[in-house]
């Protein structure tokens, strides 16, 4: 399959000789995080890895957890190591994500701040997996209704 000439046209004249090409749906969604427009992250609601990334940052943030309870020492040894756990939490959210969601959703404060009855780490999931799940299940059944369609053209084409 070789180029064609409006496509060698537009080849040559772009200066760093890349071509563009647009694959639908392979972008991410832009969220603004309680209406502030400076609090923008993406996230790819279609992104199936989630659920090992979920079971495996879930985890991690457990034991971050475990380990605050632990913690004991003087005053700057303890707030050192609160300091670190937050940053691991925030490392775990990321990766959960595939985004630096971190940085937005939570600017001030920590990641084990109680908020509601639940930790902001807990906040921040709920609210975000909630996403991945619906956005998951519409595309399922789009997914079936395409199957049907074609499963339906061959067996009623058997029926005849």
């Amino acid at each position: 399959m070789g180029l064609t000439d409006d496509t060698k046209k537009k080849v040559n004249s772009n200066s760093d000789n890349i071509v563009d090409i647009n694959i639908e749906g392979t972008s991410r969604t832009r969220f603004r995080i309680n209406g502030d427009s400076s609090c923008i992250i993406e996230l790819n609601l279609s992104d199936l890895g989630i659920m090992e990334r979920l079971r495996t940052g879930l985890e991690q943030l457990e034991d971050d957890m475990s380990a605050i309870s632990k913690l004991d020492g003087d005053d700057e040894e303890f707030h050192a190591q609160l300091k670190s756990i937050d940053q691991k939490m925030r490392q775990s959210i990321d990766f959960i994500f595939d985004y630096p969601v971190s940085e937005v959703c939570a600017r001030y404060g920590t990641m084990y701040d109680p908020i509601d009855g639940k930790f902001r780490y807990e906040r921040i999931i709920e609210g975000l997996v909630n996403l991945y799940a619906n956005n998951i299940s519409a595309e399922y059944k789009k997914l079936q209704n395409r199957v049907q369609k074609h499963t339906d053209k061959y067996t009623s084409r058997k029926r005849k």
